[in-house]
């Protein structure tokens, strides 16, 4: 049954609403009248007035209220279904077919195309079938001609995902033509994209049967169609349909594991269908990337896969050779055929090899001392690829990190082992990386160095000259290899560094030390990880197959080849989904189809709804029953009173703040202060607004951001004040009042340190506020996260949540504090990090094992500083600058809470110039132990000693600090 857009489940429980009369005369009636008795003392009530009377007849409203609760019961057991886009009548005289879009381009809409598809059978009759199309090809895609229930449709729509490949309609008719079904009418739920061939598969449908369309495009940003990289980062381009409007969307940069080490945003201006997302970031983070991906976007089409191919290689320089011209030198030539595919690093072979890069490359350097040939062997092992080049100096004498053993003399023209005429490149070995290359007989060698004759010597060989001496040689060494060009890097022995050639066999050479070779024509490449449908890592699917090397360039992703990372002889190949590009938004559909649009295609049951407002009803009508029969307890005014107070002290306790954030009220004390003058500051308005930016530019402040919790930025504002007063009476930095910054909108980077204090269930910052707290960071800003979690003794860490607080920022691995960090001695000598609890960790980067030394700040403080000690309450002071909470330790322990805050923001404003030991002997010399053993006249340094606590005997530490001191001077252990 339908009337209109509304369907009926249960049609004949409608005739209920027949007994709707009966119903509201039952109600209506009352009882019998009383029957009436003479007793002669009852005429002594004859002038009492009752104050109570029952009514002759139920009240209209409450006769309203009933049967508006039995209509709605009524209604609701009929099964109603709001459905604006079923189509009824002749048209349910045969089966349904229902087809649905489930390639990669659906995913971002793909509940929307399930509801759509679902409800086509809203509207036929109990005993109509429905038949299923799927047009991405699979192995086992169910066969249209399977005939299901309505039940059954609804539980097979319900247990689809998208795959990750594209659809294949021409296929999709080609199995409903099979199957031989002839539908009564046809619901296509489709991806509204791929312009021609979804004309041609709606007008084929449309022959069939009456065809209805609901078109679920991608709304947003919704695939990843390009990557370039270059030794600076890499730039990804982003696709969309809908040009009508600008718009923004983020590009995230993630490890294997999902990591997140970078965002970038993607601008696209009204009318443009790509935006280009660029990453600016260190090499080593880059080197670690794996993937990129849409924020916020499913869908296989919204990651992209980083394989060795593309990926921009960390190569080291180190040039034997010591002219002061550059554009000279042999290393210049290196330089300028690496720099279009590879990050460069000059150094030191020790800074180098701590650097861990792709390659090495050496420009003649004969021999190495025998510590750091031990330590180049290690690394080798380990899987880096040393390349060197000859020269007079390894010509003379070598080592043993060369591929073969060398002559102790070049071979030149005119020399002692001559050839009459300049030799060309002659041949590459089937089984050498350089494979495949041409040797242009313009290039001429003119010296070389010669290998001993070896046994080994023909494998060993990646590059012949035409009388067959080795031009390159190459051997494994553990997990890395050793290469040996046997000529200059410069044109002093010859003309290769002239030619494209030696930029190809440079980049060969790289990716074949990490075991790796640029040949593709040759091998298989078996699938490692495979995307799915949502756009997530999986496991290869037992239909997932190897495919060979010279098939990977125009491979498609399909069920035997999806898209995932292939591994092979060259290392890492992906296949990503939208390599191809992106199918064309439909724009002419055919007029003879229905189109439905997202009201028309959605269906609501509304049985619940209906049943549920029958038993709101039926309370009120309780409510009012029992008021209108007097059961309510009715209370004099002195007993709502006593039952106020009552609840006022029982619940009073519990309206206090928790444990962590009681306010006290302490009498003054030697530990309490007032108000500095000129702390405050002076504010800057402009256009009516006040002027952070200029106000932190003129005058130093420290800066939090609102959580949106008002106790915990309460404290956090005066904790601040607090820091920011002791450092403006007791040391050199005067800071103004603190400030409150948007991470979305402010400027941050005019604020030496930014503050976040973590309330429990803390809101996630949004994707902008997370990027620009990362640009802060890299530009050598300082975080300071306080979780306010240290009253939880068991814990070793309180930071397992930023995850979700802080999605995407670009965390290092962290480190707790060791007891002689520069950060013990920065301004006070302190041997713990105190707060409002006592004993917790502080937790700083990780300085084991970074790989670029760039990724941190040059002067090697940590831009994240991450404690759970409750510090901004231990610092909180009122108006009148008097403390706010309470600190575990009493006064002692807020005293050197406040000494490591100043610790903590000299370590911030001044680096780690205190890891030196220049200053001891003026430390010394401060505590009274100069040379001529008087009185020290002031100096700069005189601050670095905590001052005598009133009250306390703090002076009779001084020896042990003296001591200290002289050990640390003498480098004797403590």
């Amino acid at each position: 049954m339908s009337p209109g857009p509304f369907l009926f489940g249960a049609p004949l429980a409608l005739l209920g609403l027949i007994a709707l009369p009966v119903i509201w005369y039952i109600l209506r009636a009352t009882p019998p009248a009383p029957q009436e008795a003479a007793l002669p003392s009852l005429r002594l009530l004859d002038d009492v007035e009752p104050e109570d009377e029952t009514p002759a007849r139920t009240p209209w409203w409450i006769l309203l209220l009933r049967l508006l609760a039995a209509a709605a019961a009524i209604l609701g057991l009929s099964n109603p279904v709001y459905a604006p886009g079923a189509q009824v009548g002749s048209e349910d005289a045969g089966p349904v077919l229902i087809v649905i879009d489930n390639g990669w381009t659906s995913t971002p809409r793909w509940g929307e195309l399930q509801s759509a598809a679902s409800s086509a059978l809203d509207g036929a009759s109990r005993d109509t079938a429905g038949h299923l199309l799927l047009t991405a090809p699979r192995t086992l895609n169910a066969d249209p001609a399977d005939r299901l229930t309505r039940t059954d449709l609804s539980a097979r729509i319900g247990s689809l995902d998208p795959v990750s490949w594209g659809t294949d309609r021409e296929d999709a008719l080609e199995r409903l033509e099979a199957s031989g079904i002839q539908p009564a009418r046809i619901l296509w739920a489709s991806d509204g994209l791929g312009s021609e061939d979804a004309r041609a598969f709606a007008d084929a449908l449309g022959a069939i049967a009456p065809l209805s369309i609901y078109a679920a495009a991608p709304r947003g940003p919704f695939a990843i169609t390009g990557l370039s990289s270059a030794a600076d980062g890499a730039a990804v381009t982003v696709r969309r349909t809908d040009t009508s409007n600008s718009a923004q969307t983020y590009v995230s940069a993630l490890t294997l594991d999902g990591a997140a080490l970078a965002t970038a945003e993607a601008d696209f201006a009204a009318g443009e269908a790509e935006a280009i997302a660029r990453f600016d970031v260190p090499a080593a983070a880059l080197a670690r990337v794996e993937r990129f991906a849409i924020t916020g976007v499913q869908g296989a089409g919204s990651v992209w896969l980083w394989d060795s191919a593309d990926r921009s290689r960390r190569v080291g320089l180190v040039s034997g050779d010591s002219t002061a011209q550059p554009l000279l030198s042999d290393m210049h030539y290196v330089r300028q055929a690496l720099e279009p595919f590879a990050h460069i690093t000059d150094g030191s072979i020790e800074e180098l090899i701590a650097a861990d890069p792709d390659a090495i490359i050496m420009t003649d350097i004969g021999q190495l001392a025998p510590e750091l040939e031990e330590r180049m062997a290690e690394w080798v092992e380990g899987g880096g690829a040393l390349i060197r080049f000859a020269g007079p100096r390894l010509a003379a004498q070598s080592d043993s990190l060369v591929p073969t053993p060398l002559r102790r003399s070049s071979r030149a023209i005119g020399g002692a082992l001559t050839w009459e005429d300049p030799q060309s490149i002659g041949s590459y070995p089937e089984t050498s990386p350089f494979a495949g290359l041409s040797s242009p007989a313009d290039i001429k060698i003119r010296q070389q160095v010669l290998a001993r004759p070896d046994p080994e010597l023909a494998s060993r060989t990646w590059a012949r000259l035409q009388d067959g001496s080795p031009l390159v040689t190459g051997a494994s060494r553990g997990q890395g290899t050793l290469v040996l060009f046997h000529v200059t890097a410069g044109p002093d022995w010859s003309d290769l560094p002239y030619s494209g050639t030696f930029v190809e066999m440079l980049r060969r050479a790289i990716a074949a030390g990490r075991g790796e070779t640029m040949q593709d024509e040759e091998g298989t490449y078996t699938p490692e990880v495979t995307v799915n449908g949502y756009g997530r890592l999986v496991s290869p699917g037992p239909n997932a197959s190897p495919i060979a090397a010279a098939d990977l360039a125009d491979a498609v992703p399909s069920e035997s080849h999806p898209p995932g990372l292939y591994r092979g002889p060259g290392g890492t190949r992906a296949i990503n989904t939208a390599a191809a590009g992106v199918p064309a938004l439909v724009t002419n559909w055919p007029t003879s189809a229905t189109l439905l649009g997202d009201a028309e295609a959605q269906t609501i049951r509304l049985g619940g709804l209906l049943l549920g407002l029958t038993g709101l009803l039926i309370a009120i009508d309780l409510l009012v029953a029992l008021a209108l029969a007097g059961r309510f307890p009715s209370l004099r005014r002195g007993a709502h009173a006593a039952v106020l107070i009552a609840g006022v002290a029982t619940l009073a306790p519990l309206a206090q703040p928790p444990a962590h954030a009681q306010f006290e009220d302490i009498s003054p004390n030697p530990y309490s202060y007032a108000i500095s003058p000129g702390y405050r500051g002076t504010e800057i308005e402009q256009n009516g607004e006040i002027d952070k930016a200029m106000e932190a530019l003129l005058e130093m402040r420290l800066a939090y951001i609102e959580t949106g919790d008002s106790k915990v930025d309460a404290v956090t504002r005066a904790g601040l004040r607090g820091l920011s007063l002791i450092l403006f009476r007791r040391t050199s930095v005067e800071p103004a009042e603190p400030h409150t910054v948007d991470p979305e909108t402010d400027e941050l980077d005019v604020y030496p340190m930014i503050v976040l204090a973590l309330p429990d269930n803390a809101a996630p910052l949004s994707s902008r506020a997370v990027e620009r707290l990362n640009a802060y960071l890299r530009n050598g800003g300082a975080l300071f996260i306080d979780t306010r979690r240290g009253g939880n003794v068991a814990s070793n860490n309180s930071f397992a949540d930023l995850d979700r607080v802080l999605p995407g920022l670009d965390t290092p691995p962290l480190q707790p504090v060791s007891q002689d960090h520069v950060m013990t001695r920065s301004f006070y000598l302190i041997d713990g990090f105190a707060g409002r609890y006592q004993d917790r960790q502080l937790w700083i980067e990780s300085s084991a094992g970074a790989a670029d030394a760039s990724a941190r700040r040059g002067d090697g403080v940590s831009g994240l500083i991450i404690g759970d000690a409750d510090y901004l309450a231990a610092w909180a002071i009122d108006e009148s600058g008097r403390p706010l909470l309470s600190v575990d330790g009493g006064d002692r322990e807020r005293e050197m809470a406040r000494r490591f805050g100043v610790n903590l923001m000299m370590y911030v404003l001044t680096g780690n110039y205190k890891e030196d030991q220049v200053h001891i002997p003026a430390l010394l010399e401060r505590l009274g132990e100069g040379e001529d053993g008087g009185e020290p006249a002031p100096t700069g340094i005189e601050r670095q000693i905590p001052p005598r606590l009133p009250g306390s005997e703090d002076q009779e530490d001084m020896p042990d600090i003296r001591e200290m001191l002289r050990r640390q001077q003498e480098g004797t252990p403590e």
